[in-house]
């Protein structure tokens, strides 16, 4: 991966910590926007995920027996104990980790990052537009796990706010991190979305 991406991956990991520090203690508790993930088991689904390498997700894809969503809920459960504080520190630590390459995980964390802020009120974060392009550009081609490429198949999607489109048939405007939302399926952006299209794209996510 590319040095650029690198720097965005690690910029997004130091204003998810800053944010993090923000966070009341008895809010890690709430659900998260990511189903059967509290916020602290998000935060450790992303601790995980900056030590993960290919050997290490191929055998907790075996012992999950190559159940993808088990595999990952048993990574994110071995990593989200202890307190809110030393959660974060522990992030904070992995803010230059390269164990895992390619920008999908840049887009994890704005992801999950939403994920939490959204929970618990916090309200969409500013990330740099290109940032969320080279995100939005790694998911629409995504298959397991995301299922970002058969959600948006058949579909338009085009941001309102950046220079970016993908795909042909029914239109699907509005802010590319609600794009970017939608195509993980989270139905929360929907609402910042218009045209023909979203419909569509609601009963897929």
């Amino acid at each position: 991966m590319s040095d650029t991406v690198w720097a965005m991956q690690r910029a997004e990991r130091e204003r998810l910590v800053g944010y993090l520090a923000t966070v009341p203690p008895a809010a890690w508790e709430q659900p998260s926007l990511c189903p059967e993930y509290r916020v602290r088991d998000v935060v450790g689904h992303l601790i995980s995920g900056a030590k993960n390498t290919p050997p290490k997700f191929l055998l907790g894809m075996l012992k999950a027996k190559f159940d993808f969503d088990v595999a990952m809920c048993a990574a994110a459960a071995r990593e989200s104990s202890g307190t809110p504080a030393d959660l974060t520190a522990r992030f904070g630590a992995l803010a230059d980790a390269r164990a895992r390459p390619g920008p999908a995980m840049l887009g994890e964390v704005i992801v999950h990052s939403e994920d939490i802020r959204r929970a618990v009120g916090g309200g969409p974060g500013a990330y740099p537009q290109d940032h969320l392009r080279t995100v939005a550009d790694a998911f629409r081609g995504a298959g397991m796990g995301l299922g970002a490429k058969k959600r948006i198949a058949g579909l338009r999607l085009e941001a309102t706010d950046a220079d970016w489109s993908t795909g042909e048939g029914p239109l699907v405007r509005g802010p590319l991190l609600s794009l970017v939302l939608a195509m993980t399926g989270r139905s929360v952006a929907l609402a910042d979305l218009d045209g023909p299209g979203v419909a569509e794209l609601g009963r897929r996510s």
